[in-house]
């Protein structure tokens, strides 16, 4: 299962990089973040839906709506850098930010049981 691997770095990375831009001050490390989390998107994306077909037997509701909430997701992020870009960024928009991405990795974590973080708990 190298595509949940994949998938779940990927999150990681967003995560990160996303939390980097919002909150730098370097508006050079903001553009370079802004554009590894873009790139993060297209591999999300693409690994997403090669793991929506092993998801979906198993919880269709709730794979529906990680799918949902993950392209809301990136809408949120995009709003908040272009907030950023602008100047005007809020603290509530940025905790939103963090707020979806923790709600969507643990969505993702428990449609897959855990996988594969419970290999090592």
């Amino acid at each position: 299962m190298y595509l949940v691997w994949i998938h779940l770095i990927t999150w990681m990375v967003i995560l990160v990089t996303t939390i980097i831009a919002l909150f730098s001050q370097s508006r050079k490390l903001s553009l370079i973040s802004m554009m590894i989390t873009r790139v993060g998107y297209l591999f999300a994306i693409v690994t997403g839906v090669l793991l929506v077909s092993h998801a979906f037997p198993n919880h269709p509701a709730l794979t529906i709506i990680k799918v949902i909430l993950g392209i809301v997701l990136i809408g949120i992020i995009e709003m908040a850098f272009a907030t950023k870009n602008r100047k005007r960024l809020t603290l509530g928009l940025t905790w939103l930010v963090i707020f979806f991405i923790l709600l969507v990795g643990g969505l993702g974590l428990y449609l897959t049981s855990g996988y594969p973080l419970n290999q090592y708990l």
